[in-house]
């Protein structure tokens, strides 16, 4: 197989660790707060562990295309064998049992007897820290996998003198069935998502294209929904059996019902061991909560996690939207769908979090003027939703969270009929974005650099307040009602963009991600964006923040210079060969469409576009030589167009986006996205400069929380900001016993990915 430049893959040594730091949010806290929180932290954690079983892709004999068109065929690519290589939990048993074994510095004198450098012994803790970090060996932004920098010989020798070989029985078999995995890298492999060959867990090896659509028309004609399943394949007796498994701790009975001539299966009980796990601390959350809604809540949970029913977790979100302003909040689930190749089945992940007070006071003021506000964004009332669902908007500081990557800002729920018609939560990560290390910032001059450290920290407050608030909250979605009436005048209501009348909707059992399919992730996250821009230039929105006058105007230009910029860096995480966005679309011949999901880097490069379409030098690149005589690139944004050019520009932009969205004219959508998502041969270029002067992604080294021996009060346990550290706050936070849990259920997926093991 063709191979990929594996400096791409490889965390460098240096990379920064930053401490999640919550000590001073936490010590605020009751002792009974601090025992709700811990038992919440350790459910999140405990269910994390699933993320490592979802994060498993290769390559298939089919290409499996999502088709937000519905125009998309499937690509007969290679014929080579499949490759599947369902590693990361396996990987993760075996690092955990290799650090939990024995002391750092003991394997440290083991490796060096191994041939291990000092350089290449840093890199494997460095390795072995971004994987824990992410829960799987493929990051959490760009979704790429991480590989780590040593020869494959030298860890083998390794992990055969380790004391965790002589203490687990299969220990070295665990290690021979991942090492292909953890060293692999080629085309099929290097990153998540569908191209010329992709599969993952949330599917089994066989699925084709056919076999997900069959699928999920089955779901939608019983009015079921995906997040919590995944689709597996057999042919039985000469006829094909499509399984849909949900995530539960209840087994049942399996539903069986013929569906265009084929066997649909319903069948619950996946990852049940590490959901009982999950449930066991719900409960024991539920008896220091704070109200009863609260522990209703908890309850609805549990409810969830032991039938797998959507409804629960639903009712469970009901509840949590009601719960406003607590001093602990929390939230856990299948949330997000952005690694799902069909945008239909979501990631683990759950949190627990410290109200941070001080700027929780401003979001509230945001959220009592939003309707105010509202009326400024591009799409006129008619376009926006009839009532504006004030949510509880809180800064939080996170003191757990079991995630593949720790946002900066929350939007949720993701459920559509939640969103419109009961409301949502919004919800700012302050010790998430304040953990910036001061690093060097490229292309731009010394004066914007200082601007950027100086004021970074303040404007991204403002971005995220108005991505998260209006941004995901604002804007209608017309739709047709079962009993054939509108949610809007449909006989009145006229296209913002032409004038005409409106022609189209979403009917009955559509929801906005199943009409625009894994496109709508990198959209929507587009369109909040866009107002964020838009917005931070109003002067009464920059007071609720605390700026006025040439503060406020220092805080629109950073917030523009550095979003700007991040538009540029993406392109770190755009494949050239493959023509992708590392989780993202593009367009195959005018009519197919490949597709996978990181959402915002795409989102901000559209962006990117978008202001340099509109030209006066608003936004300014230009190819130059650094001082060594290498190729570099300046870039700036001109503070005194921001608003007469930049401004204006995006609104028109974000008018059509918000036009297409609310119509369900997904076509229209998809090529206004791709006029601006193209990556241009100039734009290539700039690749590849950004590509050779890009820096690590810091990772966050997590706290743990322990009780204390009477079980009355909660400890907070912290780690150095270091590789080291980040790998003890692992191997303290699971038992053995969890990863023995996770061990039976790897090895139960196998039955799966049969190629993967040499098995027909």
């Amino acid at each position: 197989m063709t191979t990929v430049n594996p400096a791409l893959h490889i965390i460098p040594n240096d990379v920064p660790f930053v401490e999640l730091d919550c000590k001073t949010a936490f010590q605020n806290l009751s002792p009974t707060e601090r025992l709700y929180a811990h038992h919440i932290a350790r459910a999140s954690y405990e269910g994390s562990l699933i993320i490592s079983l979802q994060m498993v892709f290769g390559i298939a004999s089919l290409t499996y295309l999502v088709d937000p068109l519905e125009r998309a065929k499937p690509r007969r690519g290679s014929q080579s064998p499949p490759y599947i290589s369902p590693e990361s939990a396996g990987i993760f048993v075996l690092l955990h049992r290799l650090y939990s074994s024995e002391p750092v510095e003991d394997l440290k004198k083991k490796a060096h007897a191994a041939g291990f450098t000092d350089e290449e012994w840093s890199a494997f803790l460095t390795w072995s820290a971004a994987f824990f970090s992410y829960n799987g060996n493929y990051n959490d932004f760009g979704d790429s996998k991480i590989v780590p920098n040593i020869p494959s010989g030298k860890l083998k020798m390794l992990v055969i003198s380790s004391k965790a070989a002589s203490i687990f029985v299969d220990f070295l078999s665990t290690y021979g069935a991942v090492e292909k995995g953890i060293f692999s890298l080629d085309k099929r492999t290097a990153g998540l998502g569908f191209n010329d060959g992709g599969v993952s867990t949330y599917h089994s090896d066989n699925v084709t294209k056919e076999d997900s659509d069959r699928a999920n028309r089955y779901m939608k004609e019983k009015n079921l929904e995906g997040w919590n399943t995944r689709l597996f394949k057999q042919e039985m007796n000469g006829k094909t059996v499509l399984t849909i498994k949900s995530a539960s701790v209840a087994a049942g009975q399996s539903t069986v019902s013929e569906f265009e001539n084929i066997i649909v299966r319903l069948e619950a009980g996946d990852y049940a061991d590490i959901l009982a796990k999950v449930i066991m601390h719900l409960v024991q959350a539920a008896e220091f909560a704070a109200n009863d809604r609260q522990k209703a809540m908890m309850g609805k949970y549990a409810e969830h996690f032991i039938s797998g029913q959507i409804k629960a977790h639903k009712d469970a979100s009901r509840l949590w939207i009601k719960d406003v302003n607590p001093i602990v909040e929390s939230y856990i689930g299948f949330i997000e769908n952005y690694r799902d190749p069909a945008g239909v089945r979501s990631e683990f992940e759950g949190f627990v979090a410290a109200v941070n007070k001080e700027t929780s006071k401003k979001f509230a003021q945001l959220v009592a003027q939003a309707e105010q506000i509202l009326p400024r964004l591009p799409w006129g009332a008619a376009y926006e939703k009839d009532a504006f669902l004030k949510p509880d908007f809180t800064a939080l500081d996170v003191i757990a969270f079991g995630v593949s990557g720790i946002p900066c800002g929350i939007n949720i729920p993701n459920y559509d009929d939640i969103r419109q018609n009961e409301g949502f939560k919004n919800v700012s990560l302050s010790n998430s974005l304040s953990a910036m290390p001061k690093q060097k910032i490229n292309f731009i001059s010394e004066q914007d650099e200082k601007l950027i450290f100086d004021y970074d920290g303040k404007a991204f407050e403002v971005q995220i307040g108005l991505h998260e608030l209006l941004g995901h909250g604002s804007g209608k979605l017309f739709q047709k009602n079962a009993d054939g009436t509108f949610n809007f005048d449909h006989e009145n209501t006229k296209d913002i963009l032409t004038g005409d009348k409106i022609t189209s909707w979403y009917h009955p059992g559509e929801t906005w991600a199943s009409v625009f399919g894994q496109l709508s992730s990198a959209y929507e996250e587009c369109k909040a964006e866009a107002v964020g821009y838009v917005l931070c230039a109003e002067e009464d929105i920059l007071k609720i923040f605390g700026f006025d006058g040439e503060l406020a105007s220092k805080i629109t230009h950073v917030n523009w210079l550095s979003s700007m910029l991040k538009g540029l860096n993406a392109l770190e995480f755009y494949d050239a060969e493959k023509e992708k966005w590392g989780q993202y679309v593009r367009i195959v011949n005018k009519e197919e469409i490949e597709s996978s999901s990181q959402a915002h880097c795409w989102a901000r490069f559209v962006l990117l576009n978008v202001v340099l379409e509109a030209g006066q030098e608003c936004v300014t690149i230009q190819e130059i030589k650094d001082a060594s005589g290498a190729a570099s690139l300046s870039f700036s944004v001109d503070e005194t167009k921001i608003r007469t050019v930049g401004i204006p520009a995006v609104r028109e932009f974000l008018k059509k986006l918000q036009a297409y969205k609310s119509t369900a004219d997904v076509k229209k959508g998809t090529e206004l996205f791709y006029k601006y998502g193209t990556v241009t041969p100039t734009a290539l270029a700039w690749r590849e400069i950004v590509l050779a002067k890009r820096k690590p992604r810091f990772l966050f080294v997590q706290p743990n929380t322990k009780l204390t021996k009477d079980e009355k009060n909660v400890e907070l346990v912290t780690y150095p900001e270091k590789a080291e550290g980040l790998i003890q706050s692992i191997v303290e936070r699971f038992s053995s016993d969890s990863i023995a849990v996770l061990e039976k259920l790897w090895k139960a997926d196998q039955k799966h990915f049969p190629a993967a093991y040499g098995k027909k």
